[in-house]
């Protein structure tokens, strides 16, 4: 695949852009809608093209790999909490905790 996942400097924006600015500091998720829609270079590429809609500006407290770290796994975490129709009060086992999605699961699962 050629990456979801993206962090970096604004170097050029297009005519309809109103919410970032070259030189300035973004991160997110490149890809909406996975798989069946892959961009031709992704994020694994020294340049990549994305929709404003799919980007942030980066917080100045995270560096860029940190920042592309986030996206994708918070996503797929808060999508499984959704597909399961999880709720405060409910409960919940985790099963591999170590890795993105899972650390992620557990981080937001803490906080309902």
């Amino acid at each position: 695949m050629p990456g979801f996942d993206v962090a970096g400097i604004v170097v050029r924006v297009g005519g309809e852009v109103r919410k970032f600015n070259v030189v300035d500091e973004v991160y997110g998720v490149i890809n909406e809608q996975g798989v069946s829609n892959l961009k031709i270079l992704g994020s694994l590429s020294e340049y990549t093209v994305a929709e404003e809609k799919l980007l942030a500006h980066k917080p100045s407290n995270l560096s860029f790999i940190e920042a592309a770290s986030i996206p994708l796994a918070l996503e797929t975490a808060l999508g499984g909490f959704e597909h399961a129709q999880f709720s405060a009060g409910k409960s919940v086992l985790f099963l591999g905790g170590a890795g993105g999605v899972g650390s992620y699961a557990i981080q937001v699962h803490l906080n309902t």
